[in-house]
């Protein structure tokens, strides 16, 4: 009889790494050349993904095994990050995918308004006059 196999532990900081460096390859194959960021200086000057096209905005970027979408206590952490992150110079954007899932869906956070669900591809043929009509830097 064999020992039952046990599962490998996470480790959420590589995961992490691999979701950004994902979605990084995902936004330059769609035509914005993008990066991932400097974590190890946190903050508004490093956003999770770097992308040169889209500074207004400031990327967390959240690669799950399950769909969280409608999660209220990791929509309330998600946001909570991203909002600390962004110093109040870009719009904070937080940027999922999930296990099984073949798209990435951004969270729009516009200060004072509701925020909203978009597919990552639809937001892209949006988000300069979303730039323009909140007056984000471009």
């Amino acid at each position: 009889m064999t020992a039952p196999t046990r599962k490998k532990p996470v480790n959420s900081r590589a995961k992490g790494a691999n979701g950004e460096r994902e979605l990084a390859k995902v936004l330059t194959d769609l035509g914005y050349p993008a990066r991932r960021g400097q974590q190890f200086r946190g903050g508004a000057e490093s956003p999770d993904v770097v992308c040169e096209s889209l500074k207004g905005w400031h990327i967390e970027a959240k690669r799950t095994a399950t769909c969280q979408m409608f999660s209220p206590a990791t929509l309330k952490n998600w946001m909570e990050q991203a909002r600390r992150d962004c110093g109040g110079r870009r719009m904070p954007i937080v940027i999922h995918r999930w296990n099984g899932a073949r798209d990435w869906w951004v969270l729009v956070m516009p200060y004072a308004r509701p925020w909203y669900w978009q597919r990552l591809d639809l937001f892209l043929k949006v988000e300069r006059e979303l730039q323009t009509i909140w007056g984000l830097p471009e």
